[in-house]
């Protein structure tokens, strides 16, 4: 489904209910080479296994944490392909979905925030 636009309480309700994550970014430069959208975050906390491009932070994550697929493709057939193994490969999704619980644990603002406050002290420090 295309919904258009949507508030990020609306997209939060329909991501819950997704199979699959889609994260598919263009290497246009380095800004969306080391990109990590904040939809692959999304999906990781809504447990939902995601497919990404092989652009090296998104590929990192996925990998580390075994949460998906990672391609480098943006044929349709190819993708059709990749989703259709990734919404049926049953055993592949019990694991995926375990490894999100890890991941959702790791990779949410309550860790980051300690991070960010040590980095704004050290800064303040530093001035």
């Amino acid at each position: 489904w295309f919904l258009g636009k949507v508030s990020p309480e609306e997209l939060l309700k329909h991501t819950l209910k997704a199979h699959l994550g889609i994260s598919l970014e263009e290497s246009k430069g380095l800004n969306y080479y080391y990109a990590l959208p904040n939809k692959l975050f999304d999906y990781i906390q809504a447990r939902v296994p995601v497919l990404v491009s092989d652009l090296p932070e998104m590929a990192s994550i996925v990998n580390h944490y075994r949460i998906g697929k990672v391609t480098n493709t943006s044929d349709p057939r190819q993708l059709a392909a990749i989703f259709e193994e990734m919404l049926t490969d049953l055993s592949q999704r019990r694991l995926w979905l375990q490894n999100l619980e890890k991941a959702s644990a790791e990779l949410c603002w309550e860790n980051e925030e300690h991070k960010l406050m040590a980095l704004y002290s050290k800064a303040i420090e530093n001035s």
